[in-house]
């Protein structure tokens, strides 16, 4: 009977998608995989309990989720690393040697450099003169509300390598997509350093729930 439910669960979800899927069903068929022979409806149904939300699940701690009846160390690991995994995907979809055109481009796929990630983080995009990505790279995380950055650590990263311009991009997990003054502030602080070594310092877009804004489209920091 188990075995069945499960064939049905899959087949509906290979012939018509999870758009008509519950949180719940979703999660339910995720542990397939993990917890065999075992049925995983109960567990999904608590783990939605515990945590509100596919989104809290995800981003829950191994910690918090093995306290869940029926949920393992190795299956809460695996349930963590879900949103690395996605973000691999997503960005993929770019392919290995990146070229933009308009920032509309570079926005969308910082969005993606940011899918799973519950701290603040910042990244660095190192262009050279024809907009090819030449550098990609974390330049530091923070906490969920806050990360520091110093103009030293983007010159180190821009060092030594043909770089022509920089966008920086950072999250705010907790859903603003406003920056704060503190970002204000780092953003011309580090776009000050970049000039002085002839580095123009395009944009910084931050990203929040799968948005994103221009802080230089909208006039914000610039």
């Amino acid at each position: 009977m188990l075995e069945g439910h499960r064939e049905r669960l899959i087949g509906k979800a290979l012939k018509h998608g999870l758009e008509s899927f519950r949180e719940h069903e979703i999660l339910e068929l995720y542990l397939f995989s993990l917890i065999p022979r075992v049925n995983t409806n109960p567990i999904a149904h608590a783990l939605i309990k515990q945590f509100g939300s596919l989104y809290n699940v995800f981003n829950a701690t191994v910690d918090e989720l093995i306290k869940i009846k029926g949920i393992g160390k190795r299956t809460a690991q695996q349930i963590i690393l879900f949103p690395h995994i996605a973000r691999a995907y997503q960005i993929s979809i770019y392919g290995e040697k990146l070229h933009f055109s308009d920032l509309s481009q570079i926005g969308q796929y910082c969005v993606e450099l940011f899918t799973g990630r519950v701290n603040e983080a910042m990244h660095i995009i190192c262009l050279d003169a024809k907009n090819r990505v030449i550098k990609n790279a974390i330049v530091a995380e923070g906490t969920p509300s806050e990360v520091y950055v110093e103009p030293r650590q983007i010159i180190e990263h821009v060092s030594h390598t043909a770089t022509s311009s920089v966008v920086l991009c950072h999250n705010h997990p907790g859903g603003t997509l406003m920056p704060s003054q503190n970002d204000i502030e780092t953003t011309q602080k580090i776009k000050i350093a970049l000039d002085a070594i002839g580095i123009k310092l395009i944009d910084h877009i931050i990203v929040a729930k799968g948005r994103y804004i221009s802080t230089n489209v909208n006039n914000l920091t610039f």
